[in-house]
């Protein structure tokens, strides 16, 4: 029952709260994983394809409210829950971290320090939006602590990004201040 795709234990996951189309599936990861997780429409639909042949869930259709075509939702089965609840038990795998910012840092003797300091103060604006979305994402949780009985856990996963995004902020601060007293001569050994 052991599957390395986390596509398909993200969507578990997200069937087990509630019936979600594709398109649905697709806009909660945008907004509500973006700080951890990401998925494409290309990753969605042939895993949810997969998961139907396999079982663990099922397709039913709804009225779409303008009365066009149907809606094709999905909802999870005995068998989805049943491997969802095997996956939370098994170790988590090692985390795989990647930011281009750091690998274009650790090389950047090659180039003047303002060319750093301006991909940091991006890096730092586009981290300090996401954590006003993080502080009304908190407000809205805490006031509906108890309409579903994930929301504590969806807490502290807003909780690790807030925290996350916070050191991001002070990295950025202290690194734009430390290339700032790089010396002209220290730039580049040639």
């Amino acid at each position: 029952m052991k599957t390395k795709n986390k596509t398909r234990n993200l969507i578990l996951g997200l069937l087990c709260e509630s019936p979600l189309s594709g398109y649905e599936i697709k806009k909660i990861v945008d907004s509500r994983f973006s700080f951890f997780w990401s998925e494409s429409f290309g990753q969605i639909y042939p895993v949810l394809e997969k998961m139907k042949e396999d079982g663990v869930i099922l397709e039913t259709e709804s009225a779409n409210t303008s009365g066009r075509r149907k809606i094709r939702k999905y909802e999870i089965t005995p068998e989805g829950i049943a491997e969802m609840t095997f996956w939370l038990t098994e170790p988590v795998e090692k985390e795989t971290v990647r930011y281009e910012i750091l690998l274009k840092l650790f090389f950047s003797n090659l180039v003047s320090p303002e060319v750093m300091i301006e991909h940091i103060r991006e890096f730092q604006r586009n981290h300090r939006k996401q954590q006003l979305l993080f502080d009304g994402f908190e407000k809205e949780l805490t006031n509906t602590i108890h309409l579903h009985n994930n929301h504590p856990q969806v807490l502290m996963t807003l909780l690790f990004g807030q925290k996350v995004y916070k050191a991001y902020d002070e990295w950025c601060t202290e690194a734009i201040d430390l290339l700032r007293k790089i010396k002209p001569e220290q730039e580049c050994a040639t």
